[in-house]
C-alpha cells in the first residue's frame, strides 16, 4: 500500500494533537479546543480492535495514552473558557474509568467548582486521595492539593478554571446559593455576621485550618450539622484559628455567623446557655415575646429555627460540655465551632482539633511578621534565645513581637537577656491587656473554684507538681510527690491533661509546657508552706532513689554490694529484664541527676549519694557516654559537705571505676586510692578489697604491673576471709597475670570467671571474659580455641547491642588474625572496630586499632 500524506488517521491525529499542545503552551484556548476536538473526532473505540493479540502492546498503549492526552486538553480548554457545565458529566465518566489518572480528577474538581457544586468537588478530591493512598501509598500531586485548598478558601481575585465565582466575604444574593440550591428563607442572604475581626498576621496551623475548613464545607455540602471542638492550653491560638476559618467560609453560611464568648475562663461569670439561647434566637429573628422560659423549650426552638438555614455558630472560651450542649444543632447544614481550654471529650459526636505549641519555623514566621524579618536575621542568636523562651506559645510571641515593634531601637539581645532571667520570664511576657501569667491563672482558678471536688483536687495537684517542672514524670513518681494512691493520681492527672495544664506526650508519661511549668513553680512557692514543699520533694526524691535501686538490681552489670534503698509509699517501675532496666535509667537520667542535686539542699542530703550509688550497673554498661560525671561529682561534694565518710568512700570508688572503664587511669587511681583509705578507716574490709581490685586494674591499664600485682594480692588476702572471690577481683587478677606473661595461671583464672558468668547469668560480662580468655589462648598459640572464644564473644556482644564489647571483640580478633598470619582479616577487623570506637569515643579501642593498623603497614 502507498499511503499519501494526510491519508493515515493516526498521522492526522498526531498532527492535530501537537497543534493543540502548542496552543496550550501559548494559552490559546480556542485553538486548543478546535484542534483537540478535531483530533478526537478521528477515534472510534480502541485502536485495531480486529487484532486482539496486539492489545496491551507498547504501540497500542502509546496510542491510547495520546487519546487521553487529547481528552485532557479538550477539557482544559472548556475550563478556561468557562464552559464548566458542558463537560461536568463527561469528565466525571473519564475520572471514574481512570481512578488513578490524577488530571481527570483535578479537572472534575475544577468543573464542579465552576458549576457552583463545591461540596461535590471536595468529595471528588477525597475520593482521589483515598484511591491513591490505597493503591499506591501516595498523596495527590501539589497542583491537586492546591486546588483543594482553594476549594476550602475561595479567592475571586484571580481568573481561570481553578477559581469560583463566589464572593470572599459577603453571602450570595442571587437566586442560587453555594451548592446551587434555592435559598431557604427570604432573609437568607441578610443573616447576622458577628465574627470578630480576623488577625492579619495569622501564621501556621495549615493542617488544622485545612481540617477545620473541610469539616465546615462538608457540613454545608451534605446537609449534616458539624460540631468541631478546638482545644489547647491558654494562649495557644484557639480563637485565632476559629476566627480565621469563620472568615474564610463566610460565603458557605449565608444565613449568618453567630459568635459568643462563653467566659468559661476569665474574671466574669460564665455565660449560661439559657441566656445565650435567647440572644441567638433574637439574632435569628425570633420576637422576644415568642421566647419560652424553659431552657429545653428554648433549645428546641433554636434547633427548629436553624434546621432550614446555614449558620455558623462560634462558641468561644467554653468551660465544659454541659455549658455547650444546649447550643448544639440537631439537623441541617449549619455548623458549630467550640473553643475551650478543656478537651470536652464528653461532647459527642464532634470532631476534635487539639492545638499544640507552634513549631520552630512557625514561631520565627510569626515573630518576623510582627517586628520584621530583618531584625531577626541581624540577631540570629538572640532570636533563637527568644524563641526558646517563648516555647512555641503564640501569645508569648505576640507580646515579645509587639514590645520589639514598639521599641524599634531596642536590640533583640536585650529582650533575650530579660527572658533568660530565672523565674522572670512570665513577668516579661505582659503588655497592656496581654498577660501570659493571667491566662494561666484563669485556667488554674477555673479548676480551683470548680464545684466538683476532683477538679479542686486537680488544681492542688497542679500546684504541688510545680515542685518538679523540669522533667517528664510517671504517674508513680507523681503519686509519691502528691502522697496519693496511683489510681487517684491518675484521675487527677487526666483532669489536668484534659484542661491542657499538663501534657502527656506518650502513654504513662507527663510533663509541663515550659511556661506552664514556670507558672506552677511560682504558685507552689507562694501557696504552699515551706514544710509542705520540703515534704513533697523528699517523698519524690525517696521514690527516685528506690526506683533507681530497683532498676540497678535488674541490670546484669551490677556487681558491687549496695545498701538497701529507702522505703517509698508509691509503686516502683517494673522491668522485663536487664535491658529494659538500663533503658529506663537512660531515659530518666536527666531527672535522676536533678534529684541528686536537689537532695543536696534538702533535709535528706544522704539521698544524693545513695541515689548516685545505684548508678553502678548503668555506668558499667554505658561508661563511654560520660553522662555519669555530673551526678557523681555532685553527690561526692554533698557527702564531703556533710562529713559522711561512708558516702565519700562510695562515691570515690564509683568515680574511680567509672574513670577506670573509660581508660582515664590517672583520675581513676586518685579516686580509688581515696576510697580504699576511707574504707580502711571505716573498717569495711570487704569493700576495701573490691576497691583495691579496682585500683589494681587501673594500674594494669597504664603498665604499672608491679603496683597492680601488689594491690590485687592485698585484695585477695582481705577478701579470702569473707568467702569466695567475686568476679571483679578474679577478672582483674587474670588480666594482670596475662599482662605479665603468666598465661597458664591467667587461663585458670579466666575459666573460673567463665563458670561464674554462666552460673550467675552474668551475660553482660561474658563477652569481656571470653575476649580475655581468647587472648590468653592466642598468647599460647592455641589458634582454634582462641578463635572459638573470640568469635563467641563477638556474637554475644552483637546480640547485647553493646558497642564497646563489639569493638573490643573485633580488636582482639584482629590481633589474633595478625598473630596467626592473616593480615587482610586483621585489617578488616581493625577497621570495623575503629569505626565503632570513633562513633562512640572509645579511646582505648581507638588507640589499639590505630597501633595494629600501623604495624600492618610497616610489615606490608
Amino acid at each position: 500500500m502507498e499511503i499519501e500524506a494526510g491519508e493515515l488517521d493516526a498521522e492526522v491525529f498526531g498532527t492535530r494533537l501537537r497543534r493543540a499542545q502548542d496552543a496550550h503552551r501559548s494559552e490559546d484556548w480556542e485553538t486548543v479546543d478546535e484542534e483537540s476536538t478535531s483530533a478526537l473526532a478521528l477515534w472510534r473505540g480502541r485502536p485495531l480492535p480486529e487484532f486482539p493479540l496486539l492489545h496491551g502492546t507498547p504501540e497500542i498503549d502509546h496510542l491510547v495514552e495520546l487519546q487521553l492526552q487529547a481528552v485532557e486538553l479538550r477539557f482544559e480548554s472548556h475550563l478556561h473558557t468557562s464552559r464548566h457545565h458542558a463537560i461536568t458529566a463527561e469528565v466525571a465518566r473519564y475520572a471514574a474509568e481512570h481512578p488513578l489518572r490524577e488530571p481527570f480528577h483535578r479537572q472534575l474538581m475544577a468543573a464542579l467548582r465552576g458549576a457552583e457544586r463545591t461540596g461535590e468537588a471536595i468529595s471528588a478530591y477525597h475520593s482521589l486521595r483515598r484511591s491513591l493512598a490505597d493503591e499506591l501509598g501516595i498523596d495527590p500531586a501539589p497542583a491537586t492539593q492546591q486546588l483543594f485548598r482553594e476549594l476550602l478558601a475561595p479567592d475571586t481575585s484571580a481568573a481561570g478554571p481553578a477559581r469560583m465565582a463566589l464572593p470572599a466575604t459577603d453571602p450570595p444574593r442571587s437566586a442560587t446559593e453555594v451548592d446551587g440550591t434555592t435559598p431557604r428563607s427570604a432573609h437568607a442572604s441578610h443573616g447576622p455576621f458577628q465574627i470578630p475581626r480576623d488577625i492579619a498576621d495569622f501564621t501556621g496551623r495549615t493542617a488544622e485550618l485545612t481540617a477545620l475548613r473541610e469539616r465546615l464545607l462538608t457540613a454545608s455540602a451534605d446537609g449534616l450539622p458539624a460540631v468541631v471542638v478546638i482545644s489547647g492550653m491558654g494562649g495557644v491560638g484557639k480563637t485565632s484559628l476559629a476566627i480565621r476559618a469563620a472568615h474564610s467560609t463566610r460565603a458557605v453560611f449565608p444565613d449568618g455567623q453567630l459568635h459568643a464568648d462563653l467566659r468559661g475562663f476569665g474574671s466574669g461569670a460564665p455565660r449560661t446557655a439559657h441566656d445565650l439561647l435567647a440572644r441567638f434566637l433574637a439574632d435569628l429573628g425570633t420576637p422576644a415575646a415568642s421566647l419560652p422560659d424553659d431552657i429545653d423549650d428554648r433549645a428546641a426552638l433554636y434547633r427548629a429555627t436553624l434546621a432550614a438555614r446555614r449558620v455558623l455558630i462560634l462558641l468561644d472560651n467554653a468551660r465544659d460540655s454541659q455549658q455547650v450542649a444546649p447550643l448544639l444543632i440537631g439537623s441541617g447544614a449549619s455548623a458549630v465551632v467550640v473553643t475551650s481550654r478543656h478537651a470536652l471529650a464528653g461532647l459527642t459526636p464532634a470532631n476534635h482539633i487539639t492545638l499544640q505549641p507552634l513549631d520552630a519555623t512557625e514561631q520565627e514566621q510569626l515573630l518576623a511578621s510582627i517586628c520584621g524579618p530583618g531584625r531577626l536575621f541581624a540577631e540570629q542568636s538572640a532570636t533563637e534565645r527568644i524563641l526558646s523562651a517563648c516555647a512555641g506559645l503564640p501569645l508569648a510571641l505576640r507580646i515579645v513581637g509587639a514590645r520589639l515593634a514598639r521599641h524599634s531601637g531596642r536590640s533583640l539581645g536585650t529582650m533575650a537577656d530579660r527572658l533568660d532571667q530565672d523565674g522572670r520570664r512570665l513577668s516579661a511576657l505582659t503588655l497592656d491587656h496581654l498577660d501570659v501569667s493571667n491566662v494561666f491563672q484563669m485556667s488554674y482558678q477555673a479548676l480551683g473554684n470548680s464545684p466538683r471536688e476532683t477538679e479542686r483536687d486537680a488544681a492542688t495537684a497542679f500546684r504541688q507538681l510545680g515542685l518538679w517542672t523540669g522533667h517528664p514524670f510517671s504517674a508513680e513518681a507523681a503519686a509519691a510527690l502528691l502522697d496519693h494512691p496511683v489510681e487517684r493520681t491518675l484521675e487527677l492527672l487526666d483532669i489536668l491533661v484534659d484542661a491542657h495544664l499538663l501534657q502527656s506526650p506518650t502513654p504513662g508519661s507527663y510533663r509541663f509546657h515550659d511556661l506552664l511549668g514556670e507558672f506552677a513553680g511560682r504558685i507552689v512557692a507562694t501557696e504552699e508552706s515551706a514544710e509542705d514543699r520540703q515534704a513533697g520533694l523528699v517523698r519524690l526524691l525517696t521514690w527516685y532513689c528506690a526506683a533507681l535501686h530497683h532498676a540497678d538490681e535488674a541490670t546484669e552489670t551490677r556487681t558491687a554490694f549496695v545498701p538497701a534503698p529507702p522505703v517509698t509509699g508509691a509503686p516502683l517501675p517494673e522491668f522485663e529484664d536487664g535491658a529494659t532496666a538500663l533503658a529506663w535509667i537512660s531515659r530518666e537520667l536527666p531527672a535522676i541527676t536533678t534529684a541528686i542535686s536537689t537532695a543536696a539542699d534538702s533535709t535528706r542530703p544522704e539521698l544524693a549519694w545513695r541515689t548516685a550509688g545505684y548508678l553502678f550497673g548503668w555506668i558499667i554498661a554505658n561508661w563511654w557516654t560520660r553522662q555519669w560525671e555530673q551526678p557523681l561529682a555532685a553527690a561526692l561534694a554533698t557527702a564531703r559537705r556533710e562529713h559522711d565518710l561512708a558516702g565519700q568512700a562510695q562515691m570515690h570508688n564509683l568515680l574511680g571505676v567509672a574513670h577506670g572503664v573509660s581508660y582515664r587511669s590517672e583520675a581513676s587511681l586518685i579516686h580509688l586510692g581515696e576510697a580504699a583509705a576511707l574504707y580502711g578507716k571505716l573498717g569495711n574490709i570487704e569493700q576495701q578489697a573490691v576497691t583495691l581490685s579496682n585500683y589494681a586494674n587501673a594500674c594494669g591499664q597504664i603498665g604499672r604491673f608491679d603496683d597492680g600485682l601488689t594491690a590485687i594480692r592485698q585484695a585477695v588476702h582481705l577478701h579470702t576471709a569473707s568467702g569466695a572471690l567475686p568476679l571483679s577481683i578474679l577478672h582483674t587478677q587474670g588480666s594482670l597475670l596475662l599482662d605479665t606473661g603468666a598465661t597458664a595461671d591467667a587461663e585458670k583464672v579466666f575459666r573460673r570467671c567463665l563458670t561464674i558468668c554462666h552460673t550467675e547469668n552474668r551475660s553482660r560480662h561474658l563477652p569481656t571474659v571470653l575476649v580475655n580468655l581468647g587472648d590468653t589462648l592466642r598468647a599460647q598459640d592455641r589458634r582454634d580455641e582462641a578463635f572459638t572464644h573470640l568469635e563467641e564473644a563477638l556474637q554475644l556482644a552483637q546480640d547485647l547491642d553493646n558497642p564497646f564489647s563489639v569493638a573490643d571483640a573485633l580488636e582482639a580478633l584482629a590481633r589474633a588474625h595478625a598473630h596467626f598470619g592473616d593480615p587482610e582479616q586483621a585489617r578488616s577487623c581493625w577497621q570495623t572496630a575503629l569505626e565503632i570506637a570513633e562513633q562512640h569515643q572509645l579511646d582505648r579501642v581507638i588507640r589499639d586499632c590505630l597501633t595494629g593498623l600501623s604495624a600492618l603497614e610497616e610489615d606490608g
